[in-house]
């Protein structure tokens, strides 16, 4: 009854600060940054052709001018990149799949194109794939805190609560300093794991913590916490 009193109390605090939506889910889906610009101002003119498309969502003519900047520069992992991430934005995850390979074996420490791949692999529910993805990352750069925070949730998405909370407690660690948003995000993740694992107690502090630096916490999840 005390557990139920208190949860019942801290809902307060979730109604009062849920004003500010987090939006770390879009992010992905932004234009990465210059990697290997290209020497060619033909290709150049094809990709920028298709970064003004992609701002307007026009995400078929995005790709059909990125594809023409590869033609005219295979090297250019600017344009393969971009070209993944429209194929993402149309769902066309197999396509994305393949773009993202081809940017690594240009470019093999592109950490953004690693870390997209593995977000394809997860969205594919290819696990496993995405699991080896992510820890290739994460060992060759510790405090690729999104990396971290993509770990945790496909262990997340396996129930594997425990794994789940290590690396998503490492993602906050990293982020705990410099960016507030993403660091809500890690400490919500932490107490999804904590409510999957059943710890109500556990989940409710990291909710708290979430909601006080502007995370939503949904009617659904508040409603599992008062749940008996």
């Amino acid at each position: 009854m005390k557990l139920k009193i208190t949860l019942l109390l801290s809902l307060n605090l979730f109604i009062i600060g849920c004003g500010n939506s987090q939006k770390k889910d879009d992010t992905v889906y932004y234009e990465q940054k210059l990697n290997s610009p290209t020497k060619s101002e033909e290709a150049l003119k094809y990709y920028t052709k298709g970064y003004n498309e992609f701002h307007i969502e026009n995400y078929e003519e995005a790709i059909k001018n990125y594809k023409k900047a590869i033609q005219i520069d295979s090297n250019y992992t600017d344009a393969i990149d971009n070209c993944a991430l429209s194929f993402r934005k149309l769902n066309k995850l197999d396509d994305a799949e393949y773009y993202y390979k081809l940017s690594l074996k240009k470019l093999p420490k592109n950490e953004l194109a690693m870390h997209n791949l593995g977000l394809v692999y997860m969205f594919k529910n290819d696990f496993k794939s995405a699991k080896e993805t992510f820890k290739k990352l994460i060992k060759n750069n510790p405090k690729y805190g999104d990396g971290l925070y993509s770990l945790s949730e496909v262990y997340l998405r396996e129930n594997n609560n425990d794994s789940a909370i290590v690396y998503s407690k490492k993602a906050y660690e990293v982020w705990e300093n410099n960016n507030p948003e993403f660091s809500a995000d890690a400490l919500y993740y932490t107490g999804m794991g904590y409510l999957q694992k059943g710890d109500k107690k556990k989940a409710m502090e990291y909710f708290i913590s979430a909601n006080k630096l502007g995370k939503n916490i949904s009617p659904e999840i508040q409603k599992q916490l008062i749940e008996k």
